[in-house]
This record gives C-alpha cells, sequence and structure tokens, in this order.
C-alpha cells in the first residue's frame, strides 16, 4: 500500500534535501515531482552561495544565508561519500565590483575582518586581468562560492534513496484530502497516504496554499541565464555587479545570469533577456564579448512579498508543512532548510528562532491588513 511518514511535493533541490534528512532520519518518506528531478529552477540556477551579494542588513535573513552557506563543504563530503555525487563547491570567494568612487567608498564600509575584505583595482586586475579597467576596485567575498545546483539536487535524491526514500517523477499532485489523522495525495499514479506533507514545489507552491484554504504569497520573477565556453578568458573568482554575475564552472563554461521580470511565467529566454545580459557583461568585462555563446535558458524563481522563504506548519492542519519562496536562494538555502524541516517534523526545536523569524505570521498579518 501506498503509505508513507512524510509526502514531499515538488523534487527540485529544496524537497530533495528535505527528503536526505528525513529519509537518513529513519522516516518513510516520498517525493512527488511533476517533472523530472531539479529540471526547474534548481538546474537552471548558477549555483552560487552568496550569503553576502544578496544581504546588504545584517539580519535574520542574512544570518540564516550565512549558517546555510557554512554547511556546504561537510555536507559536499558527506553527499560525495553517500551518493558517488560531486557537488563542485568551489571556495575561491566572489569579487563585488564598483565602477564609481562612490559606490568604492561604500563597499570600503562594509570591509572587516573575517569575511570581506576591499582589494584595489590594481590588485583586482592582478586576480582577474580581464576584468574592464574601469573599475575602482572591489569587495572580496572571501568564504561565499559556488555548486552545481542540478549535482545538489542530485546528489540529495540518491543519498535520499540510499536511505529508502521513495522519489516519484511525472507525477504531479492534484489534490491534499484530509484522511483521519493523516492526508490523502492524489496524484497522477494514484493515491499515497501520508502521515505528514511538505509543500516545497517553489512558484507552484501558489496553488497548495490555495486549496489549503491560505492566500497566495507567491510570485513568479523570470530569470534568464546564458552559457558560454571561453577559448581566450581565463576566469578564476565569481565576478558580479548590480545584477549581473559572471560564474566560471570546473568544467570551463561560464554562466551569466541573470535579469528579472516579474509576474511572467513564460520559460523561454527571450532575445531582450539574453541582449540585456550582452550588454551589462561587456561593461563588467569586455573581452567576453568576442566568447562563443553555447546555450540561454530561463527559469521561474518563487518570490514571496518581503522576499523571505516560509519554513511553517498550516495554522489549521496539522501535519501540513511549507518550505517555500527562496527567490534566487533556492541552493544556497538548501542545507539549512533541509534542517529546519527535519526540526520541525520530528519537534527537536533545534531551530526554533528561525521557525518564528520566517512563519506563516507574516502571510496572516498581511492578509489581515488587507
Amino acid at each position: 500500500m501506498n503509505v508513507f511518514d512524510v509526502g514531499i511535493i515538488g523534487g527540485g533541490v529544496i524537497g530533495q534535501g528535505i527528503a536526505y534528512e528525513l529519509s537518513k532520519a529513519g522516516l518513510k518518506t516520498a517525493v512527488f515531482e511533476s517533472g523530472e528531478i531539479g529540471g526547474k529552477a534548481t538546474s537552471a540556477a548558477a549555483g552560487m552561495l552568496g550569503a553576502h551579494s544578496e544581504n546588504e542588513k545584517r539580519d535574520i535573513f542574512f544570518e540564516l544565508c550565512l549558517e546555510s552557506r557554512n554547511l556546504y563543504p561537510s555536507l559536499a563530503k558527506e553527499l560525495l561519500e553517500q551518493s558517488g555525487v560531486d557537488i563542485e563547491l568551489v571556495q575561491e570567494g566572489m569579487y563585488r565590483l564598483a565602477f564609481t568612487e562612490e559606490e568604492g567608498r561604500s563597499l570600503q564600509s562594509l570591509a572587516d575582518e573575517n569575511e570581506l575584505e576591499w582589494h584595489s583595482r590594481e590588485n583586482v586586475l592582478a586576480n582577474e586581468p580581464h576584468v574592464s579597467e574601469d573599475i575602482a576596485g572591489a569587495l572580496w567575498l572571501k568564504h561565499d562560492g559556488q555548486v552545481k545546483g542540478s549535482s545538489v539536487c542530485h546528489a540529495y535524491a540518491k543519498g535520499a534513496r540510499k536511505y529508502g526514500a521513495s522519489i516519484f517523477e511525472q507525477c504531479p499532485v492534484f489534490d491534499v484530502i484530509k484522511e483521519g489523522k493523516a492526508y490523502k495525495l492524489v496524484t497522477s499514479q494514484g493515491v499515497f497516504i501520508c502521515g505528514k506533507v511538505v509543500v516545497s514545489s517553489g512558484v507552484w507552491s501558489g496553488f497548495f496554499f490555495e486549496k489549503l484554504g491560505l492566500r497566495n504569497p507567491m510570485k513568479p520573477v523570470k530569470g534568464e541565464c546564458l552559457a558560454i565556453k571561453p577559448k581566450k578568458l581565463v576566469i578564476n573568482k565569481t565576478v558580479f555587479y548590480e545584477h549581473c554575475y559572471i560564474v566560471p564552472k570546473k568544467d570551463g563554461t561560464v554562466i551569466i545570469g541573470a535579469t528579472s521580470y516579474e509576474n511572467d511565467w513564460d520559460t523561454h529566454p527571450t532575445v531582450k533577456g539574453v541582449s540585456e545580459l550582452m550588454i551589462k557583461v561587456q561593461k563588467i568585462m569586455p573581452e567576453i564579448g568576442s566568447e562563443p555563446v553555447v546555450s540561454a535558458w530561463s527559469s521561474l524563481r518563487p518570490q514571496t512579498a518581503d522576499g523571505w522563504p516560509y519554513f511553517a506548519e498550516h495554522p489549521e492542519h496539522e501535519g501540513i508543512f511549507f518550505a517555500t519562496g527562496h527567490y534566487r536562494n533556492g541552493i544556497l538555502l538548501a542545507p539549512i532548510t533541509s534542517l529546519i524541516v527535519k526540526d520541525m517534523i520530528l519537534k527537536t526545536n533545534q531551530y526554533e528562532r528561525y521557525v518564528h523569524s520566517f512563519s506563516l505570521n507574516r502571510l496572516l498579518s498581511d492578509a489581515k491588513g488587507r
């Protein structure tokens, strides 16, 4: 019979990470993915672990990002041992460029002894000689790094299966129905009974918010990227300016991203979007304009009203949990999200401050104010 302790709706990096941690803890776990494992936003991500690149404020969200980033070195080793998959962790740091003296002064003010270090124009060009000579300098984000997002997802999935998890691909969930103390998941592959349910299906999580009597807080933000395979340029570190980044991968590919179009459900890259990226990236690295483009793609990021994710149990339906709304930070936040959800389900209260800060109270308060 199709009975599980926990059913996870969504098989991207968040869902697979949760499945890994829960099955490792001994729970009989199932993942229901409407397409292929990691086939949507996860596979489209550049894989940046940018705790600092995503945050100006030093608030609870920054702490969440930092803690999750710091889990990756040990996680990379664990997943390699459990799954045989190398998640391609790179810890070369990132350069956040300044092009004006004012931008330079602003970035210098952020420098500290541990995480952030100001580099002069000459220092940056010595390390990354193909960066524009027009820069004023850069802030080196020493410990921010990158991984291959799809590899993280598949490593989690293989590890979860090793611990006994079942993963159903091409298996959309149509309904979640209360069945005694459990829940009935109606899917394209039949009916499954799950003691608890986790909704972690990115921007499509909104469907389940509404199904379960809550306002849909999710908004799609289309992001487009392109990849080049440089024949001449050697790029060592991730480099970014404003919302354009250059991410060198281990296989020699360089990912350039990303556009940002709110409330756009279209998943095809456009001439407009790719052209926008090409203009921006040549300001950062003029010589990159002569390198061959090998591919372009787009995906939908799940954004919430305040840009923060939700880690929460449904206020009226005990045993239904949400872990969604990660926006641009799904890869970065996958390790900590997986542990937080395990914490909520097992009631160990190790991450109570995050559960409190990223609860559905934000959504409910917003609804009352409307």
